[in-house]
């Protein structure tokens, strides 16, 4: 019985019965995409709390691994039991990790929201004045046109507008106040709900800290349950290349991020810019997606300056542009390297790919995920063209002839 599960017939039907399967399961899924879209949002808010919590413990493992060696190396040796220094290591590095989680939060928060309201009374405070200095600008530009038939068609297209905003106002926007009301409750609601599974989330976090040896140990039985021996070396392999590229990726970016959200606060302060710690929190935030961040939290940063002083806004732009360059050219590459391995092609059609599927947060991870596919594809085409004695480098493969030009000349 064993020779005949070893066969190679076998593992042809095994294969072949594997993708039928998985060619039905799409099918049904097709069949009940809205029934399965449904079941698979109620599975992501049940395990949302898990989630956050894996994330949390991910991002804070490096500091708790390295409070946990350097307590361990120094309370060790009034230990008589080694298992004892360790527990205690592990304790105070958690409550070390929850506690810096949980000041860095607080602390933004106590920062932003007062900067966030002033610059929302600022906004509502300022606006009339610009209402009526547009206004006035309008009729001194009207009163400048002496021609009575031109002023004629002003008042005639001024009045058509007056009546199609009084229209819009009566028809659209306010039968829309019921449903906008209902859609602001109900994102008050998600956020309330997101707000409790984050804090689930830190709980499950010191689990996940303090479980990970267990929890890695089991993975590895699974693991070599499941796989003969040079299969779960592959996985192990795997595993280890995805840890090292998300965590150089994301610890970078956050590590740059923070960087740049304090070199923006500086330049904002130097040059008497307002809202300098909303705005600098709301570029440091954004510049953790790569390629567009500067510019994405540019936008609404921009905006907010505008209603204040439209020069100072012309200013900010050109200070966005700078930190752009130096965080693309200096401090990235310094801080990141080439952590990705990925060309500036790749990480754009990462970014737009996995913004548009899983919005932000595929926007953050979708460059890691990405070099992770790219790596890995690119090691099994390599392995299929050795095994054909064919060339496994690409610059082989690369041709000039319609320049005219030797393929030597150029990759010599």
């Amino acid at each position: 019985m064993r020779k005949l599960f070893q066969t190679t017939y076998f593992k042809w039907g095994a294969t072949l019965f594997g993708a039928g399967v998985c060619l039905i399961t799409f099918f049904m899924i097709l069949q009940h995409f809205d029934g399965f879209r449904a079941g698979l949002a109620t599975a992501r808010s049940v395990l949302a709390p898990f989630i956050f919590g894996f994330v949390i413990a991910y991002l804070l493992n490096p500091l708790y691994t390295w409070v946990v060696r350097q307590l361990y190396r120094l309370i060790s040796p009034n230990f008589k039991k080694p298992k004892r220094a360790l527990t205690l290591s592990k304790v105070i590095a958690t409550i070390a990790c929850v506690l810096l989680l949980v000041g860095i939060i607080g602390g933004m928060i106590a920062m932003m929201i007062p900067q966030l309201i002033d610059s929302i009374t600022g906004v509502l405070a300022t606006l009339p004045d610009r209402v009526d200095q547009f206004s006035a600008w309008l009729d001194d530009k009207a009163n400048l046109i002496e021609d009575p038939v031109m002023q004629a068609r002003i008042e005639e297209m001024m009045h058509r507008f007056e009546s199609t905003l009084e229209d819009m106002v009566e028809e659209k926007l306010l039968p829309g106040v019921g449903s906008l009301l209902e859609k602001l409750s109900n994102q008050l609601l998600v956020t309330l709900t997101t707000l409790f599974h984050f804090l689930l989330g830190i709980i499950a976090s010191v689990y996940f800290l303090n479980g990970k040896e267990r929890f890695q140990a089991q993975a590895r039985m699974i693991i070599r349950a499941i796989f003969n021996e040079e299969q779960t070396k592959e996985v192990l392999e795997f595993w280890a290349f995805t840890n090292k590229t998300f965590g150089g990726f994301i610890s970078g970016k956050i590590i740059d991020s923070v960087i740049i959200g304090i070199l923006c606060f500086l330049m904002m302060t130097v040059f008497k810019m307002p809202y300098p710690l909303l705005i600098s929190v709301i570029i440091g935030a954004t510049n953790v997606i790569p390629f567009f961040g500067p510019f994405i939290g540019a936008i609404p940063s921009i905006l907010i300056i505008f209603l204040e002083s439209p020069l100072q806004a012309l200013y900010f732009l050109i200070l966005v542009v700078i930190l752009q360059q130096l965080d693309g050219n200096v401090i990235g590459p310094s801080i990141l390297g080439n952590t990705t391995g990925l060309q500036s092609f790749w990480v754009m059609f990462a970014i737009i790919v996995g913004g548009g599927f899983f919005g932000f947060v595929g926007m953050v991870v979708g460059v890691p995920v990405f070099a992770v596919i790219y790596y890995y594809g690119g090691r099994l085409i390599r392995r299929r063209l050795k095994h054909r004695h064919l060339p496994e480098e690409t610059k082989e493969y690369m041709t000039f002839d319609k320049y005219n030009i030797d393929r030597k000349d150029i990759l010599e």
